[in-house]
């Protein structure tokens, strides 16, 4: 089981669109690793990270804005992660908790 690191994203505001493409480490004017974290949920070596790719669960656009269908992939990926039951939960809570900037949306797709 691979051992996550749980990271609350400073957040800029709120925004219903979907990012054009996934985030890559290019998409970042810094090599500061601390400055990638806030754009992801957990990472597989602390925060901040070791590289970009120990980087999982986007849910904020590259304006620093968190974005409702991000926060719904990540509810979605989360299932589909090797992770203890703790940090599950409490990834699932902090996106919960996220998804109160949107209080007229679910984060259910199927809800919708």
């Amino acid at each position: 089981m691979t051992e996550y690191t749980l990271h609350e994203p400073t957040i800029r505001g709120a925004t219903q669109d979907a990012p054009n493409r996934s985030l890559s480490d290019d998409d970042f004017a810094t090599d500061d690793l601390a400055d990638l974290d806030d754009y992801f949920l957990l990472s597989t070596s602390g925060i901040p990270p070791e590289s970009f790719e120990d980087l999982y669960l986007p849910v904020v656009h590259l304006d620093q804005r968190l974005s409702l269908p991000l926060l719904r992939q990540a509810l979605n990926d989360v299932e589909t992660l090797d992770i203890d039951a703790e940090t599950k939960k409490q990834t699932i809570d902090l996106l919960h908790s996220l998804g109160e900037c949107f209080p007229n949306d679910s984060l259910r797709n199927d809800d919708n």
